[in-house]
């Protein structure tokens, strides 16, 4: 969610924000920290408050500009954000996971730590996605602590590709995935000099989880 640069860009307070959306002001700053995911209602009134689109602040790649229609719910798993009259965002409800551990299902209770939305027009049909909230700085220059990459699961990942990988049985890991001759390289694109490539060869089990296909960035 972009909560954090649009207040800054507004100069308002949490308290403001607080009294203007009727949310309460412990919960705004626990959304503003990252130790809790808005629910739809509260995007809805957040956004109504600070006077910007629904899509805008869940970090879609859409304008700021708010219309002055609802968000208007479909089916509990699609909403649909009527962001200008020439523009309608069409979402589908999606599990966000936490970490995929190795040996349980990827969607187990253990994984899931909530609900989002992505944008239907990424949906492929009979394809299944999910988001992996992003831990850690290992791809810090492609996408940031607490950011939510879109992953389309069980899809092959080609050399030079974004990808969930789970090596040798361990937690899974986003990296992008290089083939080379009969040795598989993942790649970190990190500012953090400790984070160096890793070399599999046909000896390692390398099980592909699926590639990335898109980010929610929180600011």
């Amino acid at each position: 969610m972009r909560l954090q640069q649009i207040l800054k860009e507004k100069k308002i307070s949490q308290a403001e924000l607080s009294r203007r959306s009727g949310i309460a002001r412990n919960s705004i700053s626990d959304y503003l920290k990252g130790k809790y995911e808005a629910k739809q209602d509260k995007v809805y009134l957040i956004a109504k408050a600070l006077n910007v689109s629904e899509g805008w602040l869940m970090g879609f790649d859409v304008s700021p500009e708010r219309s002055n229609s609802l968000v208007y719910e479909t089916s509990p798993e699609r909403l649909i954000f009527p962001e200008k009259d020439e523009q309608v965002i069409n979402a589908i409800k999606i599990p966000v996971l936490s970490k995929i551990s190795a040996g349980l299902p990827i969607y187990s209770e253990q994984n899931i730590i909530e609900h989002a939305f992505m944008p239907a027009y990424l949906e492929k049909p009979g394809k299944e996605y999910f988001y992996l909230k992003v831990s850690g700085d290992s791809m810090d220059k492609e996408f940031k602590e607490g950011d939510l990459v879109l992953i389309e699961k069980d899809c092959p990942i080609e050399s030079g590709q974004i990808g969930v990988v789970i090596i040798n049985g361990y937690n899974a890991t986003v990296k992008r995935v290089r083939y080379q001759d009969d040795k598989i390289l993942l790649l970190p694109e990190s500012n953090n000099p400790e984070h160096l490539p890793q070399t599999y060869t046909m000896d390692d089990t390398v099980r592909c989880v699926g590639k990335v296909v898109s980010v929610q960035k929180f600011y």
